[in-house]
């Protein structure tokens, strides 16, 4: 049971998502700045963000306390703010609500309302400097430029990958997203980049230029081979402008690989003015933790769970289960209210030949079930309705064939706790 003071936190969504940095920039200054004591790493893209902060996270804590910030949460709302492998306590979250649910307020009246997820940003840069990280790994809420982790004035910046997501807000072409999440890039901070199409490179190349920062695309950069993939992870090679390293992530993909070479460089980079070493890089990439990254949660049959919420995600699903399974599995899926389900139904095709749809108990975008099913039918033959996902997950179980849950995030922290009951 979670805390009324969590609760306070969660029902800010009812003032909805507000890109601009004036209530923020206010919110932070009078907390203190806490984000100016200590250093940071920010990281952007459609797809792979998370991973990065994973694994530069993990490289960071072979040597230093670092605080990790992403979003959102699977099953509990601690797992966005974690330092050195702690999430963040109810006592501490309690005690920052109570403290400054008066100054929210305040804003509130004066100005606007700030935002679940401004406030929680506030909360996270607060919490670090009172454990006295010496680097906080920020993951990007959404696009870059008007983000709330924007105040932040990292020692890296990083753009993983560009894709078309979230349109009606970021922009309806490439070169459109790309501007907003470069926004993040600095005046003369080093940015590294995992991007490669020329129409969203262009973009954020020119804003580097112009902010004189340092850009760093790990195409241009490095190389790489993946030497063996399989279900527990990948053994692969890369070459930087610095050395030669053999890893091995946990994360399987080759999206994943790509992802791994990105921290390795902000690794690097950061490694110029810290006593990083190759053998933190390698053990952390090694030591990588991020649940439900085409995770294994059940063996004999497979069970499988992979975020693919939007199609740069599907298409990497869809890459990675062809090189390790070639047969066809059972999906369970559902997704949130603003995605392009009929694109991404249409990428898991390739891969299934039956689909369970179920709805996800998320009120504000909660994604009716017959309009999940509806468009399924559009394209499975095989199409299976269950509204309840710890019923939809006993009955792709019960059903006995290799499966994987995928869709929202939203999704797999609800099966998240349906299998403890089935355990």
């Amino acid at each position: 049971m979670e805390p009324p003071e969590i609760k306070y936190l969660y029902n800010l969504r009812r003032f909805g998502m507000k890109l601009d940095l004036t209530i923020m920039n206010e919110f932070v200054s009078l907390l203190g700045n806490p984000h100016e004591n200590f250093r940071s790493v920010h990281v952007a893209g459609t797809n792979g963000k998370g991973s990065v902060c994973a694994y530069t996270y993990s490289i960071l804590r072979q040597r230093f306390s670092t605080g990790l910030y992403t979003s959102p949460h699977l099953v509990r709302f601690n797992e966005r703010i974690v330092v050195d492998d702690e999430e963040i306590d109810d006592e501490y979250v309690i005690s920052f609500v109570k403290k400054y649910k008066p100054l929210i307020e305040r804003l509130s009246i004066e100005n606007r309302n700030p935002t679940f997820f401004e406030v929680t940003t506030g909360l996270a840069f607060q919490y670090f400097a009172l454990k006295n990280v010496d680097f906080g790994v920020f993951e990007v809420g959404l696009g870059g430029r008007l983000d709330a982790t924007n105040v932040l004035h990292p020692e890296v910046s990083a753009i993983v990958t560009i894709d078309y997501d979230h349109t009606h807000i970021l922009g309806d072409t490439l070169e459109k997203i790309a501007a907003e999440k470069a926004g993040i890039i600095k005046p003369n901070i080093p940015v590294v980049v995992g991007e490669n199409k020329q129409s969203a490179v262009k973009v954020i190349k020119e804003v580097a230029s112009k902010s004189s920062a340092p850009y760093h695309n790990i195409h241009d950069e490095c190389s790489w081979d993946i030497e063996q993939m399989s279900f527990q992870g990948t053994k692969f090679s890369v070459s930087t402008p610095l050395r030669v390293y053999n890893l091995t992530t946990p994360l399987a993909g080759a999206h994943q690989v790509l992802n791994a070479v990105v921290s390795v460089r902000i690794a690097e980079i950061l490694s110029e003015n810290t006593t990083l070493t190759k053998s933190d890089i390698e053990k952390g990439i090694g030591g990588t933790k991020w649940r439900d990254r085409f995770e294994v949660k059940r063996n004999d049959p497979l069970l499988i769970f992979d975020s693919a919420h939007n199609p740069a995600g599907a298409r990497a699903l869809v890459e990675t289960v062809k090189k390790l399974h070639p047969e066809k599995f059972t999906l369970l899926f559902s997704m949130v209210s603003g995605k392009n389900i009929h694109t991404v139904l249409s990428l898991l095709k390739e891969i299934a030949d039956t689909i369970v749809v179920t709805e996800i108990n998320y009120e504000r975008r909660r994604l009716p079930l017959k309009e999940i099913e509806a468009e399924a039918k559009k394209i499975f033959e095989n199409v299976v309705a269950i509204k309840e996902p710890c019923r939809a997950l006993q009955y792709i179980i019960d059903y006995g064939k290799d499966s994987i849950a995928t869709g929202s995030i939203y999704l797999l922290g609800e099966l998240e706790q349906c299998l403890r009951s089935l355990r």
